[in-house]
């Protein structure tokens, strides 16, 4: 038996249909098409947290009553750092500031990481709600390679992308530096590095571990200069690009 379908004439039924013919102006025909929503893996889920999931797989299933193979897609933020300790957990946390949520102990000891863990408290929300998805991990999506060609488009038109947020953000920061940020292999964070060089021969970015701030605290870095393998996943591109890749 199919899923009742209620709301015909709102907002869903109008950007579904608005993909649905911009992918035929474009001559494109991909089957399914895939709604995708990020999931914050930093901290505890919340109610907007469910939402954002829940507008996404409804844009999902106004596709399919429009007659097209669709799929939902939540994609675990779970490569970004840790800005901050969430209350009620171990002060000890601290010491990993900075550092991509899953190369974090879970406090709680029953999960591989702390992302780990705090992606599967918001699917097991989506499970109870009937939610269907396909679950994608950003940390397994990077290490298996997913981005490389995106990667590369993105740093080989890194002027042009740091204009673009300029231009739209009034954001000056990614016209100086690379909207790419490489975990440092000494001391395993994240947004404490700056990438200095790409290296498309060798599929790296040249980077320096300087230090960062974050949320208003100064995080100092190790001061290690190195070289992340982007092929391999040794770092991650700025959410900025990451949506559009």
């Amino acid at each position: 038996m199919g899923k009742e379908i209620i709301g015909h004439g709102t907002w869903l039924d109008k950007v579904a249909l608005l993909v649905i013919e911009r992918e035929k102006r474009l001559g494109r025909a991909p089957s399914p098409l895939k709604v995708e929503s990020g999931l914050g893996a930093s901290g505890f889920p919340h109610l907007g947290s469910l939402a954002d999931a829940v507008r996404a797989y409804g844009v999902k299933l106004a596709m399919e009553n429009l007659g097209r193979k669709a799929e939902y897609v939540a994609f675990s933020d779970d490569m970004d750092g840790l800005r901050k300790v969430p209350r009620g957990l171990p002060k000890s946390l601290e010491e990993h500031l900075g550092k991509p949520v899953t190369s974090i102990p879970d406090p709680f000891g029953c999960h591989g990481s702390y992302g780990e863990h705090m992606s599967s408290l918001l699917l097991d929300a989506l499970d109870k709600c009937g939610v269907e998805y396909k679950f994608v991990s950003a940390t397994g999506a990077y290490k298996r390679g997913l981005f490389v060609k995106q990667i590369e488009e993105v740093l080989k038109n890194a002027e042009r992308v740091g204009r673009i947020i300029r231009e739209e953000l009034s954001q000056e920061k990614y016209t100086e530096v690379l909207p790419y940020f490489p975990v440092c292999s000494n001391c395993e964070r994240i947004y404490t590095t700056r990438a200095l060089e790409w290296l498309p021969k060798e599929r790296k970015v040249r980077y320096v571990c300087e230090g960062a701030e974050i949320k208003g605290r100064w995080i100092e870095g190790c001061k290690h200069e190195g070289e992340a393998d982007y092929a391999r996943g040794e770092g991650k591109l700025s959410w900025k690009v990451e949506f559009a890749a």
